[in-house]
Parts: structure tokens; C-alpha cells; sequence
């Protein structure tokens, strides 16, 4: 057994920092040897602990995590620690932490005292990347703030209730029309990023110029299937979370601590914007609706939190003026990475994936840049066990991958 730190957000920055960003973490730990361990292993990876409370006479979170190499399976045995509440979100601390601050990143969860962050953060002006891997309550409430948006495979239907993955992600951004971009994460298919051009995320000079550029029309469920075959017909799927096991068309890529080089996969985009449809007929969907009530009632019997259903789910704060209108954006799909041996680990792939994502926003990437360099990090941090310690540095990165 192997002691290792984890949590989403803790992997995603540490993930940025070894790409060279300035990361700074807010939650909480225990006052107990486990919680010492967590801080001194985030600082030794240049991530910034002064936002990180210990709480006394309690212990740390802490998962065991079983992985079943052969059969590709992981099974989480959590047990949580001091919640990170409201009250220990003092405004000295909102202050400081906003300080410069270039980009603020939720994992999704503890939502009370992230929509205070991320509100603040908006009023400064700084942009908020939100993390949708599963329904949480009141996470729609997070993601009402969010200027970016990633998503596992499974949350936009499990939200919305759409069968279609295509209905699934149109659904989703026509109810978050502050979005910019949203990334949809599809393990070894690859990532989509859709980037809006219609809403409040652009200015309207822009938006007006996009409505009249996307003459083209198009079905985004079949879009979607017509750039996934492209870039993966010459990508073997492989398993794990974007990651592939074909010998791609890239030289580009990163060469990971145990000798393993990964390759950069392929990426398609839209030359313009599109006018991006529903598959089914526009309007309410009884049947969508039942499911996405379905999944939230689900989740939260998992949680052990069936009384509070309703919170997992849409309310009717969601239903936004732009719902039933054609989605004018550009689509964007990259391929899972090259990783040319069996994959060690697959815990903590999205975090390295999102913590790449933050590099590229910050670094003003091209969208095809940043989704290639986020499957690299990827596919790179599976050829250890755990979370971090297959996470590559700068220096292991092609420089190419790295720059706009």
C-alpha cells in the first residue's frame, strides 16, 4: 500500500505548478499527522498552503483507494474530514486569496462556500472555471458563475436527462449563457470544447459578427460523431481517461519519469461557427425531464442524502432566456493521447487534464493546443500509481506543446 495525496482540486493545481504555474490552495485539513503530510507534500510541489486551514481536533480526509490493474477498475473507500464552511471564509481571507489573482478554479464541491469565492471573484473580474464531474446540490448555483466549464462523459445527460450526448451538451450551455467554453472530457474518445460566440460571454459586437459568420447549419449529436471518427481513425482507442494506445501522427509529446513516451493525438475543428441543433425537437422534454429527476434522486440516495434530491437537480433558476435557440459556437475535438504501454493507474487523470486546462487559459492557448496538451498531461500521469507521481514537469514537455 502507498500513502499518496489527492482530492480533485489539490491534483488539478498540482498538476499547474509542475507546468510552472503560481497555485494557491483554500480547503481544510485535520490537525493530525495525515493533514502535516497533505501541506508538506503540496508545498514540495510549489503549490501554496496559506489558505489552507487546519481544523482542530479533527482528522483529515482520507479515501482508500483499491485498483484493480487487470480488470481496469478503481474502487474509493472515503472518509471525510472538517467540512470547509461558510464562516471559515472570512473576507481578509476572499481579499487575499483574489489578490492577482489570473483565474479561480471549484472542484464542485462545497458549493455554500465556493459560490461566496466565486461571486467575489467575478465583482474583481476574475474569471471562474467550474468542474462538473457528477451532480452535487446546488452545484448548478456554482456553475451559474462560471466563465468556463469542465464536464466528465456522463454529467451533461445525467443534468439534463437527454439521452444524446450531443442534446446532453446543447442543453447544458443554453442553460449557462455566461459560459465562454465548455470542455466535455470522454476518456479514451478523446475531449469536445464547444466555445460560444451568442451570449454573455462575448461582447456583442463579437456575437453579432459570429451570428452573421455561421451560415451553416448543423445537428450538433451528428457533428460530434463526424469529428470523433476523424480524429480517432487514426488513434486505437486505448483505455483510461484520454488516453490511446495508436502510434497517432504527432511527434510532439512528453517523455514521463519512468522513460514512457507519450504522443500528442489529433484534434478537429469547425473553420467558423455553426448554428448548433438539437437532435430532437426543441422545447421541454417530458422524458428529459423525468431522467435528469431520475440521476439527481439517484445521486443523492448515494450520498445518503435522499431528502435533499431536488438540490442535485435543475431548478427552475436554470431555465435561462436562450433555451430552445439554435447555439452559435465553434466545436473543437481532440483525440486521447499515445501512451504505448498498458496504463499503470488511471486515478487523478481529469485532475491532470484540468490542471492543464488552467495552464492553457492562463497561457492563452489555442483551443487545439490546449486539448492536446491536457490529454498528454493526462495519459502521462497514468504511467504511475496514484494521483501525482506520474504528473510530468515543464521540463518533460515538448516546448512546442507548451506555447501559443
Amino acid at each position: 500500500m502507498e500513502t499518496r495525496g489527492g482530492g480533485n482540486c489539490a491534483n488539478a493545481l498540482t498538476a499547474a505548478a509542475r507546468l510552472g504555474l503560481d497555485s494557491y490552495l483554500v480547503s481544510k485539513v485535520g490537525d493530525d499527522s495525515i493533514g502535516q503530510e497533505i501541506e508538506q507534500e503540496l508545498l514540495s510541489d510549489g503549490v501554496h498552503t496559506q489558505f489552507l486551514l487546519r481544523a482542530k481536533g479533527h482528522s483529515s480526509p482520507f479515501t482508500y483507494i483499491i485498483v484493480d490493474k487487470q480488470g481496469g477498475t478503481r474502487t474509493c473507500i472515503h472518509t471525510p474530514g472538517a467540512a470547509y464552511s461558510p464562516q471559515d471564509l472570512t473576507q481578509d481571507t476572499i481579499s487575499q486569496a483574489l489578490a492577482d489573482a489570473q483565474l479561480v478554479y471549484f472542484d464542485g464541491r462545497l458549493t455554500e462556500s465556493a459560490v461566496m469565492l466565486a461571486r467575489a471573484a467575478r465583482q474583481q473580474g476574475v474569471p471562474v472555471l467550474v468542474e462538473a464531474e457528477r451532480l452535487r446540490p446546488n452545484l448548478e448555483v456554482l456553475l451559474g458563475e462560471a466563465d468556463y466549464v469542465c464536464t466528465s462523459a456522463h454529467f451533461p445527460q445525467q443534468w439534463t436527462g437527454e439521452t444524446a450526448l450531443g442534446d446532453a451538451l446543447h442543453t447544458t450551455l443554453s442553460r449557462l449563457p455566461r459560459v465562454k467554453f465548455m470542455i466535455t472530457t470522454l476518456g479514451k474518445r478523446g475531449s469536445v470544447l464547444i466555445a460560444r460566440t451568442d451570449s454573455q460571454a462575448v461582447n456583442q459586437e463579437v456575437a453579432q459578427e459570429a451570428a452573421q459568420e455561421a451560415s451553416q447549419e448543423a445537428v450538433l449529436e451528428d457533428l460530434l460523431h463526424s469529428m470523433l471518427d476523424e480524429v480517432g481513425s487514426s488513434n486505437r482507442a486505448g483505455d483510461g481517461n484520454g488516453i490511446g494506445d495508436g502510434d497517432g501522427s504527432s511527434l510532439l509529446g512528453c517523455t514521463a519519469r519512468n522513460g514512457t513516451r507519450v504522443k500528442a493525438g489529433r484534434v478537429t475543428a469547425t473553420d467558423k461557427p455553426f448554428r448548433l441543433q438539437l437532435q430532437r425537437s426543441p422545447g421541454d422534454s417530458p422524458e428529459a425531464t423525468a431522467a435528469a429527476e431520475k440521476a439527481a434522486s439517484a445521486e443523492a440516495s448515494a450520498n445518503a442524502d435522499s431528502t435533499n434530491a431536488s438540490a442535485y437537480g435543475r431548478t427552475a433558476s436554470t431555465a435561462v432566456a436562450t433555451a430552445g435557440r439554435d447555439l452559435i459556437a465553434t466545436v473543437t475535438v481532440a483525440s486521447a493521447a499515445n501512451l504505448p504501454q498498458a496504463v499503470e493507474d488511471t486515478t487523478g487523470a481529469g485532475d491532470a487534464f484540468i490542471g492543464t486546462i488552467l495552464y492553457g487559459i492562463i497561457h492563452k492557448l489555442l483551443y487545439d493546443q490546449m486539448l492536446r496538451l491536457a490529454a498528454v498531461v493526462a495519459a502521462c500521469k497514468c504511467t504511475a500509481l496514484g494521483a501525482r507521481p506520474g504528473l510530468p514537469h515543464a521540463e518533460d514537455i515538448d516546448a512546442d506543446l507548451l506555447t501559443a
